[in-house]
């Protein structure tokens, strides 16, 4: 026991230091801890380190943090602004895109049935908060309805892919769990109608908890045990054929992040978020470094048919993915949106990465197929191929979408208003006038102290959350200026290396000439641009 809790701290260290790397140089942080796991699965080879940290249970956990964390970021005031759209891609554009990549890889790869449906199902959730983390490291903020709607989409999707995937998809190929198909559908929407109301109570439960405690302490081990609690009360009903833990943990945040609005006591929301980012991104570590242990190198060289490999074939799907299956979802629902235009619904596309959901499902699907079905090498094969995909088609949406998708919000003028700060400033500022004039009323004997407590903590949240926006945006300002600042000093280097270089006789004055103008045409854009970002 203690050599695998030496080596789940190992990882966590491992993971922690590779994330830095990311920050660093503004990557998505899951890529070099894939990378970082395909590494460690060289080097330690037959370890079982999968077996021995127990992924699915680990794969399980992560779902239950991380959804609960994304629903407790959730502001259902800022949802409202796109509350439609949302509610359509996590229904109808999970669907269409699970189905697009299932027919796909049953096209090209007929053998393998409908397990092509599964990994179809699997790729399905999306998660911009890889991306997020790198358009807020490059000082860089997203129109708020975008911003909105892929924050949104990924809470909702994610949870209802994980229905998706145990109720429909994985009985599709395990005779076991098989059932007729009218139960089917009763299953999925059972699931997601119990998942909320278990996700009420136990918000009230918890919340009454953390109401009644000053006790920081107390605050954070109830808030990193709420999603546990959550998730495991939805899976004990799966006795029953259903699987509402997902959604329960998904709105057990949302209730507790929005408790005013549903009628709960105001929580401290910024102890519980800090509390559940740590926890949640701990999970994220483990379960992105076990996707890339788990790599078979020579299964991923495989040929599945002739000419026609395991890599070729993830990368086939990752393309259908990426370039038809998500732009066809999201051009469809969101075109009675008026309020979008197409550089909009582009970016909405283009923005929907893949990441820790689809890593942790693949995980469960795998474990739940080789508890199922008998131990044969078709078995085996299937466990290996799903992995293989899903960590091609990752990786693939990583790069080729994490990366590219802060340049395309800047270049298609999707960022934040440059009066952002001003208008969020203002709203603190009066807010805070507002619990001043609060504090004199009390103090006066006009309101009940029970008055007083409900109005202060509410004025207190939304003074938490408008101070949260604003330290946001003074980082992606400090950020953006100080890449502006090195940009010109570069600028400036060249400068002066173009002037030594014609002071000696080295390269011509129509050379020189040129390259000096297009140079302080740079600077001077660039000194415009620091002058605009410092005031």
């Amino acid at each position: 026991m203690a050599a695998e809790q030496y080596l789940v701290v190992g990882i966590l260290i491992l993971g922690a230091g590779l994330a830095k790397i990311a920050e660093r140089y503004k990557f998505p942080y899951p890529i070099p801890l894939i990378l970082g796991g395909l590494v460690l699965g060289q080097l330690l080879p037959g370890f079982g380190l999968p077996d021995i940290i127990g992924i699915e249970f680990i794969a399980q956990l992560t779902l239950a943090t991380v959804l609960f964390y994304a629903g407790l970021t959730m502001n259902l005031k800022e949802l409202r602004l796109s509350l439609p759209v949302v509610a359509l891609l996590a229904t109808v554009g999970v669907i269409i895109t699970s189905l697009i990549a299932g027919f796909a890889i049953a096209l090209v790869f007929s053998t393998i049935g409908l397990v092509g449906l599964l990994i179809g199902a699997i790729l399905t959730p999306t998660d911009p908060a890889a991306l997020f983390s790198v358009l807020e490291t490059g000082g860089m903020r997203v129109k708020r309805k975008l911003f909105s709607i892929l924050e949104g989409e990924a809470v909702f999707n994610d949870a209802t892919a994980v229905i998706l995937v145990i109720t429909v998809f994985e009985p599709l190929i395990i005779p076991a769990l098989q059932v007729p198909w009218f139960f089917v559908i009763e299953q999925f929407f059972f699931s997601i109608f119990t998942g909320v109301a278990i996700g009420y109570v136990v918000a009230a439960a918890i919340g009454r908890g953390i109401h009644s405690s000053n006790d920081p302490v107390v605050v954070t081990i109830l808030t990193a045990t709420t999603p546990i609690i959550a998730y495991g009360l939805g899976e004990t009903l799966t006795v029953f054929g259903f699987h509402p833990g997902a959604m329960a943990a998904v709105f057990a945040g949302i209730f507790m992040a929005n408790a005013k609005r549903v009628g709960l006591e105001i929580l401290p929301q910024q102890s519980m978020r800090s509390t559940m980012k740590n926890v949640s991104f701990a999970f994220e570590i483990v379960v992105f470094i076990l996707l890339g242990y788990e790599i078979n190198i020579a299964f991923l060289l495989t040929e599945l048919v002739p000419g026609v490999t395991v890599l070729s074939l993830g990368i086939v799907v990752a393309i259908l993915v990426i370039f038809v299956a998500r732009p066809i979802s999201v051009f469809l629902i969101t075109a009675p949106d008026k309020d979008l235009d197409m550089k909009d619904r582009f970016f909405v596309s283009w923005a929907g990465v893949k990441g820790v959901a689809s890593a942790a499902l693949a995980a469960i699907s795998v474990s739940i197929l080789t508890e199922y079905l008998p131990a044969t090498q078709e078995t085996t094969f299937l466990a290996d191929f799903i992995t293989s995909v899903v960590f091609v088609v990752l990786m693939a949406s990583l790069i080729v979408q994490g990366l590219t998708a802060p340049i395309f919000a800047e270049k298609l003028g999707l960022q934040e208003e440059e009066h952002a700060f001003e208008e969020i400033s203002a709203q603190r500022d009066a807010t805070r006038h507002a619990l001043l004039h609060l504090v004199d009323e009390y103090t006066e004997g006009m309101i009940s102290e029970d008055l007083y407590r409900r109005l202060k903590a509410e004025l207190e949240e939304d003074i938490y959350r408008l101070e949260d926006d604003l330290r946001k945006l003074v980082e992606e300002r400090r950020s953006q200026l100080m890449e502006l600042t090195t940009r010109e000093e570069i600028c400036r280097r060249k400068l002066k290396y173009y002037e030594d270089q014609y002071e000696e006789g080295k390269i011509p004055e129509s050379v020189y000439d040129e390259k000096k103008s297009e140079l302080e045409e740079e600077i001077e854009e660039l000194c415009v641009r620091q002058r605009h970002c410092e005031e």
